[in-house]
């Protein structure tokens, strides 16, 4: 029951996204604007599903956005996206408003621009560029056949 239930929630946002925009060949739905919460994806699913998660050896705690209708989005890695995908020390929890394309085939969103609450442009850069910092060291210590070395839970 429960899985017919959050099928049922599923096909209802997708059906309220297919009115809310047009598919448009080059992009996902036409360009809107979301609010939702930044989480880490990987954590939440391993919370809510058991997920074997293992995003402080692989994905470093990638953030995604999670809408008010409880769907989870991950971040399009692009120059818009990118820090916000790896600021989670910062940002984790706080909400984002953003502009851009979804694609609900693989709930996945694009950003154009974001906007996060409390969180400047400055703020927004340092922390996604520090956090490359963290994960190029972790990987440059991986040994071949190895995973990379665990960092510390956030």
């Amino acid at each position: 029951m429960k899985h017919f239930l959050m099928t049922a929630i599923a096909l209802l946002a997708m059906v309220q996204l297919s009115v809310a925009g047009g598919w448009k060949a080059d992009k996902g739905l036409d360009k809107m604007s979301i609010t939702g919460e930044l989480v880490c994806v990987g954590c939440s699913l391993k919370k809510l599903n058991g997920a074997n998660a293992q995003c402080n050896l692989f994905a470093h705690h990638a953030l995604g956005l999670k809408t008010a209708d409880g769907s989870y989005w991950s971040i399009i890695d692009n120059a818009v996206g990118h820090d916000v995908i790896r600021g989670h020390k910062l940002l984790k929890g706080k909400n984002a408003t953003i502009s851009g394309w979804l694609y609900p085939i693989a709930n996945m969103v694009e950003f154009d621009t974001v906007s996060i609450d409390g969180v400047s442009a400055k703020e927004l850069a340092q922390a996604g560029w520090d956090e490359d910092q963290d994960i190029a060291k972790n990987l440059l210590a991986r040994k071949v056949g190895e995973a990379p070395v665990a960092e510390a839970h956030h």
